[in-house]
């Protein structure tokens, strides 16, 4: 087949067809937002292109003509692109409508139309967000709950004893020794009611469990044979072996309150040290892909790289928050604008790179600090010749 100057027409590539497709979209972004120009001979070009395809008119000087024009429409509307536009405006769909003898749609509605890539993404990414700080919330308040019982339990143990230990100075008939009973029995019920507490606190992170009161071997054996002794005379032991089981008592009362009080201390430790800091981390980094997705979104800017990246964001700003819980302690955040770690968390979870480029420095000091060469310890010594080349005596 020839054009009318007998240059030979062929058949249009599927590979240009879509670029002649992808042409048109953007001449379209361009007549909406209306704040970029281009020239108008490109334009023609563009624009004649989508002719000569419908009437299958197509030879190579027309394609390169129309793949120059291309190029300089692509850097016109750059950071836009076909991929962006296609990723955040909604596709046009046609309702599938079945008529009757009189011509009227049986439905009359249309077909929803489906969700962009965009509008998904903005879906998953503000549904985890929020499932993020519910979460971060309840584990805060479990924290903070567990801390305040812990901080009370060890104060009020404190008190406890150094008030019987007084007690026990004192004579019964004085009226401070009432006193201090009275406020012994005081922290006795403050002591119950936190400890009571704190077992329901510790079976909530160990989904149910219970800690054992049982006796080392020891200690059983002890008892064991104590009692055993005293059990030889009961008449005139009676007291002695009620004595022994008030001790065995209190002593498996005190295994049990002390196991309550190191598991939650442990746990406590790791909520602060490695869980909070990497949820409010994680929480940072969700904050700052919303507000990135926000402005490609609105810049018409939003692709799939832009979803993988986000995706990497998200692992690095739990890291860079767990990272910051690591290095740095609760007292040491005065130094730091009075920030308190979970702050910094979540500040280093939401811009993160902030946080690599300090360890990328601190990484190059260390390097520099290491291949520096060593200083000479002084000039070396330098050996004097005699007159004809001979070293003097």
């Amino acid at each position: 087949m020839l054009k009318k100057n007998s240059e030979r027409l062929y058949a249009i590539s599927p590979e240009i067809e879509q670029v002649i497709h992808d042409g048109q979209k953007l001449l379209s972004y361009i007549a909406r937002c209306g704040n970029t120009r281009l020239d108008p001979e490109v334009t023609e070009v563009i624009i004649k292109a989508k002719h000569q395809l419908a009437n299958k008119e197509w030879s190579s000087a027309d394609e390169t003509l129309f793949l120059v024009n291309y190029d300089k429409l692509a850097e016109v509307v750059y950071p836009v692109t076909v991929e962006s536009l296609d990723a955040i405006l909604p596709e046009k769909v046609l309702a599938e409508t079945s008529e009757t003898g009189t011509g009227k749609s049986l439905s009359g509605t249309q077909d929803k139309r489906p969700a962009t890539r965009a509008e998904r993404a903005v879906a998953w990414y503000r549904r985890y967000t929020l499932l993020a700080l519910v979460l971060l919330l309840i584990t805060q308040i479990y924290y903070l709950f567990g801390k305040d019982l812990s901080t009370n339990l060890h104060g009020i143990f404190t008190d406890r004893e150094n008030n019987q230990a007084r007690l026990s100075q004192l004579e019964p008939g004085k009226a401070e020794a009432g006193v201090l009973a009275g406020k012994v029995e005081r922290l006795n019920q403050q002591l119950d009611a936190n400890y009571k507490l704190l077992m329901i606190w510790n079976q909530i992170w160990s989904l149910g469990g219970t800690f054992s009161d049982s006796l080392p071997r020891y200690f059983q054996s002890k008892y064991e044979l104590t009692k055993k002794s005293l059990s030889r005379d009961p008449e005139a032991n009676g007291d002695k072996l009620d004595t022994l089981e008030l001790e065995r008592s209190l002593h498996q009362a005190r295994i049990l309150f002390f196991e309550n009080i190191l598991a939650a201390d442990a746990i406590l430790q790791v909520l602060q040290g490695y869980i909070l800091p990497l949820m409010y981390g994680l929480l940072g980094a969700f904050i700052f892909v919303l507000r990135s997705l926000m402005r490609e979104i609105k810049a018409l800017t939003y692709t799939f790289s832009s979803e993988i990246k986000y995706r990497l964001r998200l692992t690095l700003g739990a890291l860079g928050g767990m990272v910051i819980g690591w290095f740095l302690k609760p007292e040491e955040a005065h130094s730091l604008a009075s920030l308190s770690p979970m702050a910094m968390a979540f500040l280093m979870g939401y811009n993160v790179d902030v946080l690599f480029s300090l360890m990328d420095k601190v990484i190059a000091s260390i390097k520099q600090s290491i291949g520096k060469p060593e200083t000479s310890q002084g000039p070396a010594p330098q050996v004097a010749t005699a007159k004809g080349g001979e070293a003097k005596a």
